[in-house]
């Protein structure tokens, strides 16, 4: 989506790179609010000869991270989230910083929220939470071969405790709907799908 806060010259130039439908026209766009952690912008698109304003966020990419402590057990976080006033089971996930790649994200994320870092990180892929609104993309991580380096790194709002479950526990909590953040279901998920069915394939 073109994110720039001044009307383009080339309006075909912009239908094009944005790959609309023939009946749909790209007109402007601006950007209305910003912060440290979000951007929300207007386009104003033309809809078969209709105006239509198309309000869309910004977010920064973010990395999660699994990290196993052994071959049945998970090291998650126990975080208070604000939001819904309460303590939720997740995987360790952060923004990535300017200049980091995002597995570099990744382990130092892992490090401040746990105090572990991982010496083998394996990639499991991108994705998206929401396309209808928002762009941003989570990159996912499996972390083996931890270290203990004794000494979280917390912000001012992060509250968080360590836990070591089992895969078994962790399948109970995502069976039974007790796992309500979208970015560790997903990680979860997939981390467990590459554990048990794709890790001594991929390290052979």
């Amino acid at each position: 989506m073109y994110t720039g806060l001044q009307k383009p010259n080339n309006g075909r130039h912009m239908n094009k790179i944005m790959k609309l439908p023939s009946d749909w026209k790209f007109e402007s766009s601006r950007k209305i609010y910003s912060n440290k952690y979000i951007e929300l912008h207007e386009d104003v698109l033309d809809i078969r000869n209709k105006k239509k304003i198309y309000t869309r966020a910004k977010r920064k990419d973010y990395s999660t991270i699994v990290p196993f402590v052994s071959n049945k057990e998970i090291l998650v976080i126990k975080s208070y989230r604000h939001i819904v006033g309460s303590y939720q089971i997740e995987a360790p996930s952060g923004y990535i910083d300017s200049g980091e790649t995002p597995v570099e994200a990744a382990n130092r994320e892992l490090k401040e929220e746990t105090g572990y870092r991982a010496n083998n990180i394996i990639s499991l892929g991108s994705y998206t939470l929401d396309y209808t609104m928002f762009e941003q993309t989570g990159n996912l991580f499996i972390g083996y071969d931890l270290v203990d380096e004794k000494k979280q790194q917390l912000g001012m709002m992060e509250i968080i405790d360590t836990v070591i479950l089992t895969i078994d526990e962790i399948k109970k909590l995502l069976f039974e709907g007790k796992i309500l953040n979208a970015s560790s279901i997903v990680a979860f998920y997939k981390s467990l799908d590459f554990h048990q069915n794709h890790k001594n394939k991929k390290t052979k």
